[in-house]
Formats: C-alpha cells, structure tokens, sequence
C-alpha cells in the first residue's frame, strides 16, 4: 500500500513497482510503453544509472536489448 500526496489530498492505493531491464539510449521507448498502459496521470517512471555490475550480467544486457 502507498500513501501520497495527489492534487493537494492524501492518498492511498496499491501499487506495483515493475523493473525494465535495458539500455540508456531505450529509456523514450519504454517510458512510451509504460505510460500506453498506465492507469495514473502521472505514474512513476525513472532512471537508475548501473554504477557497478558482473560483467556478464551486463553483457547479456546488453545483448538481449540489441536487434539481431
């Protein structure tokens, strides 16, 4: 349950947090598709840099988000 403050009144909802694993340069793309399905005027949709990750990890990142 989140609690928030929305056009001046508290609110109260459930909420879902969704992950989008991709590249930096794919952000527009998926914000696009996020807001195309999301309920809210203004869902919460934001960047994280990876500051650290496994090699390999990071690799099959960035291999799966590569048209081939």
């Amino acid at each position: 349950m989140s609690t928030y403050c929305w056009q001046g009144k508290m609110e109260s909802a459930t909420e879902w947090t969704c992950v989008a694993k991709t590249r930096a340069e794919l952000y527009d793309r998926v914000e696009k598709a996020m807001r195309a399905v999301h309920a809210y005027a203004e869902p919460e949709i934001v960047a994280l840099p990876i500051i650290a990750g496994s090699q390999s990890y990071l690799a099959w990142i960035a291999a799966e988000t590569t048209a081939g």
